[in-house]
């Protein structure tokens, strides 16, 4: 026998089935995506390491540190469904002390699924992105794939346009190619510069490889990049780095930013999730002045006169706001402050 529905009775059982969907939701919410998937088998990088979780119970996690260079045992880390984290030893069934060296947190932020790393500081220490398993190199793609990650992160840091002030002359660097030019109205010089990242093995270097005995040697400024004129010393050995002679100062690049709709020299600050491997080639100063951009960005009224002036003179874009006091950031932007504060305190405290 069927039962025809009214349309008051329609309307109810969608409602209920509305109210039931909320509330799954909210499970979801307080149950985040660790308890939803195994973590066993699966891999993490930072852009300078991978991590491989090689076994999982229902309080910890046991995590493998490797590179093509060395490898590690597997250490314990907490498994913890919230953001107050807490590091502590436990006894497991034949009485013996594990200890958590970390804790971790899965999160998925702007469609990423990372993993927060805490110290037993309770502070954020390292931040993983899952790892897809795409690479291109044959040789190590089984296993690694440091090639896929370390060249997207080192040609994401370096391309972009820059000028020499002295001279008005322009480069370009893009994912495979640099292109020089005088941007003076008088000149219509342009030149086309091949290039490669050297590289060591897996990592992508400091060092931009012009021809077999050509290279330009970086490092990162305040203003974009001082660049040395090099040589190959090593010619029988095409993977060392330490067979490159940094000579003398080539130029001073100041980046001109060409965002704009995130201004300032870091506009990755705001718009991507930074590593560890991507942060940890820039000075500690530069760090310093990386992570107030993200101030900067929402005018932030410096006390320290160095940052004011620095960012105004970045461009039309900082007006300090003597009024705002308090700053909501993006959840990208919150964990990259907090990832180059964890980069600066360890930097701090290994000096001697």
């Amino acid at each position: 026998m069927k039962m025809k529905l009214t349309y008051d009775e329609a309307i109810a059982i969608l409602q209920k089935a509305k109210r039931q969907a909320f509330c799954l939701t909210l499970l979801f919410a307080f149950f985040p995506v660790s308890a939803q998937t195994r973590l066993a088998g699966s891999r993490w990088h930072d852009g300078e390491y991978f991590y491989t979780v090689e076994a999982e119970d229902d309080t910890a996690i046991w995590v493998n540190t490797s590179s093509l260079h060395d490898g590690a045992v597997a250490v314990p880390w907490r498994k913890t469904q919230n953001a107050f984290v807490y590091c502590y030893k436990q006894k497991d069934a034949d009485g013996h002390y594990k200890q958590f060296r970390d804790s971790m947190l899965r999160k998925i932020v702007a469609g990423q699924e990372l993993m927060l790393v805490y110290g037993t500081d309770k502070k954020l220490n390292n931040i993983l992105l899952r790892y897809d398993g795409r690479s291109r190199n044959r040789t190590y793609a089984p296993s690694h794939g440091f090639d896929t990650i370390q060249e997207r992160i080192v040609r994401t840091r370096i391309k972009g346009r820059y000028i020499i002030p002295e001279t008005e002359t322009v480069w370009v660097i893009t994912d495979d190619s640099l292109l020089v030019y005088d941007a003076s109205p008088s000149a219509a010089i342009k030149r086309h510069m091949g290039y490669s990242l050297f590289r060591e093995m897996d990592y992508p270097t400091q060092v931009l490889k012009l021809d077999d005995k050509r290279y330009l040697y970086y490092e990162f400024t305040l203003y974009g990049l001082d660049v040395f004129e090099g040589v190959s010393t090593i010619a029988e050995d095409p993977y060392s780095t330490e067979g490159v002679d940094k000579r003398k100062l080539y130029c001073h690049l100041h980046r001109q930013n060409q965002d704009t709709i995130v201004p300032g020299h870091w506009p990755e600050a705001s718009t991507m999730i930074l590593t560890r491997g991507y942060l940890s080639v820039y000075p500690t100063e530069v760090l310093r002045f990386m992570r107030n951009e993200i101030y900067a960005r929402r005018n932030y009224p410096f006390h320290d006169e160095s940052l004011t002036s620095f960012f105004s003179a970045s461009g039309d874009w900082y007006h300090p706001d003597k009024d705002r006091l308090k700053i909501e950031f993006s959840e990208i932007e919150s964990l990259n402050i907090k990832l180059i504060q964890a980069i600066e305190r360890e930097r701090k405290n290994s000096k001697p």
